[in-house]
């Protein structure tokens, strides 16, 4: 296992997230035999395409944090199948070696989840958590099948497929403990026209995935990640194979699926409403991978391959569902796609010259409306002082205020003040003592 620290060269120096961004991954070398990708490089484009920024070389974007300031890279070209943070804010990166692939961010962003290939028969992989801190890899998950790892949406927890002889088992792994539970059981979807891990963890805990009918036809269906409601809902009904859109977002109001016909049907279904609606159709051979929306939620980008025997790179299409119209923003593209916009930023306000005792996460949700949660944990005990304050310093609410053992903490603030009145909506700063240890962050009220 080896770490490396350094600034990064391969970074464009123009970097800053102060405006809409479309993340993805770029095919820029492709083996002809074979059509498969043999570079992919990260970029950015504007969504009207008027910009476009080289991020890293030889690397894919495979997660952003919330904020839009750190983003995960993956070498796969890379003996040592190389994992990089890159922070947009310093400029830094760190390099993790593991021989991991696919990482994603958690509730804390100095801890990922990551998919490691054993060199076994397909259902034999693992999955693993590493912690930036201390430099320790733990194993998760084993008998992994698929290289999927759906995060739920605090991001505490995730969802994968194991593979027994002939089925396969939806199980929930929970980040923090590293306990497992499997949901239901299925069947072996290993060699199947859909691939099972194009599915979504959504905002109201329902994991919604490919599954066949009884005609042998792929249907949307959904299932609650709780397992005292651990029942398959099939949600279409459709004549042809639909196939759910994978996404890394976390706060989908929509999920996109398309059905396979010789014209690409794309169709959405509404989370909140339960209700499926046409949203259109393209004559294309390439097949729809990934989903990502933007941040009002009116447009949305398409991530497509040609998975036709080999897969081979495809185009962002982008659909406006306003003004109800197609457009092909760049060729040559490898899923996953982020959408960033202009959302308030979370900053990290830390003197770095004081010891690391204890951390502060990011609260969630954020934006919030009614309510948020916030994260934290103690290494040691300690007395701590958690005391959220409006843009102009002034203090608004004290959370905790007492004694408490070392471990993983949370509180809920309500948006109510000292008084118990409810206060108005905007940015707020939440900040945490406790010892030496201070570090303050940001958080945005909607009303």
């Amino acid at each position: 296992m080896k770490i490396i620290l350094f600034l990064s060269l391969f970074v464009t120096s123009s970097i800053s997230q102060t405006a809409e961004w479309i993340y993805y991954n770029k095919v820029t070398s492709v083996t002809e035999i074979f059509g498969s990708p043999d570079t992919i490089s990260a970029y950015r484009i504007k969504p009207d395409g008027k910009e476009n920024e080289l991020i890293m070389d030889n690397n894919q974007i495979t997660d952003i944090s919330e904020d839009g300031l750190k983003i995960l890279l993956h070498n796969m070209y890379d003996t040592n199948s190389l994992i990089s943070l890159i922070d947009l804010e310093s400029m830094d990166t760190l390099t993790v070696d593991n021989g991991g692939s696919n990482p994603r961010f958690t509730y804390d962003e100095n801890e990922i989840v990551y998919y490691k290939n054993m060199n076994n028969n397909y259902g034999g992989d693992h999955i693993y958590k590493y912690s930036f801190i201390d430099s320790s890899e733990t194993l998760i998950a084993d008998s992994v099948g698929g290289l999927g790892v759906i995060i739920s949406p605090d991001k505490q927890k995730f969802v994968f497929f194991q593979n027994n002889q002939d089925s396969m088992d939806v199980v929930i792994a929970d980040i923090q403990s590293g306990q497992t539970s499997t949901l239901v059981t299925v069947i072996d979807m290993s060699n199947s026209f859909i691939p099972i891990f194009h599915c979504y963890w959504g905002s109201d805990d329902y994991i919604y995935l490919n599954l066949p009918d009884n005609n042998d036809i792929s249907q949307l269906f959904r299932i609650h990640s709780s397992n005292g409601d651990a029942s398959l809902i099939q949600l279409t009904e459709q004549n042809e194979h639909c196939m759910l859109l994978e996404s890394n977002d976390i706060h989908l109001e929509k999920l996109a699926f398309a059905i396979l016909d010789t014209v690409r049907e794309y169709w959405l279904y509404d989370i909140e409403s339960n209700e499926t609606s046409y949203l259109g159709s393209i004559d294309s051979s390439f097949w729809p991978i990934h989903q990502t929306w933007s941040t009002n939620n009116s447009k949305m980008a398409i991530g497509e391959i040609w998975a036709t025997g080999i897969y081979t790179p495809g185009p962002i299409n982008i659909f406006d569902t306003v003004a109800d119209s197609f457009t092909t923003l760049a060729n040559s593209t490898w899923p996953p796609c982020f959408w960033v916009g202009e959302t308030g930023e979370q900053v990290s306000i830390i003197d770095e010259t004081l010891p690391i005792t204890h951390n502060l996460y990011n609260a969630y949700p954020n934006p919030f409306n009614p309510a948020t949660t916030i994260h934290y944990e103690l290494l040691v005990n300690d007395y701590v002082n958690i005391t959220i304050y409006d843009m102009l310093g002034r203090q608004v609410k004290t959370l905790v205020n007492q004694a408490q053992d070392a471990g993983y903490k949370s509180v809920i603030w309500n948006a109510t003040n000292d008084y118990g009145k409810s206060v108005s909506a905007g940015i707020y700063l939440y900040q945490i003592q406790a010892g030496e240890y201070m570090q303050t962050k940001k958080m945005v009220l909607l009303k």
